[in-house]
């Protein structure tokens, strides 16, 4: 194919057309496929070429590009939007974020500053607003208020921990604090990000290295302990070292517990040089759209930044984490850097927003689009909705679980994630999980998490309701095969 043509309208109508019809039959198919097909290492590297071809397919060949989509790829993949899938926590979709996406591809802008594509950076500006308003954050953190704050599109919530502690990092080396001086905390159960971060920013050499993390201990629900967090950093400002960050979770990825925001917070207003307070609402937040679910971000208005993933549970394609921060600048500092061929008259006035300051990345394509279709379309009712249909499985899940003798929930159920584990032994609740699973009909998670009564770690199977297609047929056939392998697991124990 000639690539002067790569852009044709008509061949790219006719390839766009030919994937539809390939996407309409994937979904229309996913609930009668095995969630995970039992796949071995290397079984998809051993289908593909060793080798790049030498002359193209040309439009000939579409066929075969789709044929081998189905035929090499689909096989080796986990199915994220089937309606089986509990596990981790979902990726959302849905059709008008789908169709934005392509739109976004289509255009190819890259919205690196204001001036390479204004409408990309202006939409983003009011969708952060947008987002803003529907989940009940403070007036702080948006561009709106005119108070400083505002926020941005990352791609995860593990970015967006990163650009919190660089700017964490950043005051307090401008406030005259050396960099081997700083430390950050975060409570046993958040999320591995928070020290990747560390690693990445050059405050850890490893996950096991405590010099300069703190991990702090939690309660009996597993969420952080605000005294332990006071000892603490009572201590280290008595070593001679700089609480710079810390970072509380909405919504733990193993058990949803939410760390007590307002309780945390006057620890940290306490300091004579208070921390960077980061509160990582990944997959809790997209639930404070209903106003019901909003109580646990009490202390929000203490927060210095915020992330909330649409992709995680709010029908918007896997990327889109939303940042929010109370000073911009104060980000924007530490990651500013511009080059003569970056500059631009606006930029230099400070009249607008470039995003290339906001992260770590220069380039950066347009995400907000989906975002703009996906509340247009739904709307904020709609949202609402969403959120309570899964959560009003994950109440019915809890009820039946709760009902079977032998079974036991060790924590309570947080919105759409459910926490259980097969009383006795821990094998026993792992070969549940692995007897579920083998089932293909469905996908759970299992984890460990310190619920002894001397803090010892338990096995324990995640439920988390998410997926866009989730239905109760799939909460039936989630309940069926947890009992089914309830009873092969309890018959053979000893």
């Amino acid at each position: 194919m000639d690539p002067a043509r790569a852009l044709d309208p008509t061949l790219y109508a006719d390839l766009i057309g030919r994937v539809s019809a390939w996407g309409r039959s994937y979904l229309a198919g996913l609930p009668d496929r095995p969630v995970r097909t039992p796949t071995s290492p290397g079984q998809t590297l051993a289908r593909l070429p060793a080798h790049p071809p030498e002359h193209g397919l040309g439009t000939a060949g579409w066929d075969d590009l789709i044929r081998d989509l189905g035929e090499i790829i689909e096989p080796g993949l986990v199915h994220w939007q089937h309606p089986g899938f509990f596990a981790f926590f979902s990726c959302n979709a849905s059709a008008p974020a789908i169709a934005a996406e392509l739109a976004s591809a289509t255009l190819n802008t890259n919205g690196m500053l204001w001036a390479t594509s204004p409408s990309a950076t202006e939409l983003e500006m009011r969708m952060m607003d947008w987002c803003a308003e529907l989940f009940g954050l403070p007036d702080a953190f948006r561009f709106d208020a005119r108070l400083g704050g505002g926020g941005v599109i990352q791609a995860t919530a593990s970015e967006a921990t990163l650009a919190a502690l660089i700017a964490a990092r950043h005051r307090a080396v401008r406030a005259g604090v050396p960099r081997d001086r700083i430390t950050v905390y975060t409570s046993t159960q958040a999320h591995s990000s928070v020290v990747k971060a560390a690693m990445v920013a050059g405050l850890a050499d490893d996950p096991d290295d405590g010099s300069r993390v703190r991990l702090i201990g939690t309660d009996d629900r597993l969420r952080m302990d605000p005294g332990e967090l006071e000892d603490r950093i009572g201590q280290d400002l008595a070593d001679g070292l700089c609480p710079a960050l810390v970072v509380a979770t909405l919504g733990t990825t193993s058990t949803g517990a939410m760390d007590p925001l307002a309780d945390i917070a006057p620890v940290l207003d306490g300091c004579e040089r208070r921390p960077w307070l980061h509160v990582d609402a990944a997959w809790a937040g997209a639930a404070f759209v209903c106003p019901e679910h909003r109580a646990v971000a009490a202390g929000l208005d203490h927060a210095d930044s915020v992330c909330i993933n649409p992709h995680k549970w709010l029908l918007t394609n896997f990327d889109c984490d939303l940042f929010w921060v109370r000073d911009a600048k104060a980000l924007t500092d530490s990651m500013a850097i511009t080059p003569a061929y970056l500059r631009d008259a606006n930029s230099d006035a400070g009249t607008v927003v470039d995003y290339r300051d906001w992260h770590v990345p220069l380039g950066r394509r347009l995400r907000a689009l989906k975002l703009w279709w996906v509340i247009r379309h739904y709307g904020a009712d709609g949202l609402r909705q969403h959120i309570r249909r899964h959560i009003a499985m994950a109440e019915r899940i809890e009820t039946a679980l709760r009902a079977d003798p032998r079974l036991e929930l060790p924590l309570p159920r947080s919105l759409a994630l459910v926490c259980f584990r097969v009383r006795g032994d821990d094998r026993l609740t792992d070969a549940l999980v692995a007897r579920v699973n083998a089932s293909g009909r469905v996908l759970i998670t299992p984890t460990r998490v310190p619920i002894g009564a001397d803090g010892s770690s338990a096995a324990i199977a995640r439920v988390s309701v998410g997926t866009t297609t989730t239905d109760d047929r799939a909460v039936d056939a989630l309940l069926s095969e947890i009992r089914t392998a309830a009873d092969s697991v309890v018959q053979s124990s000893p």
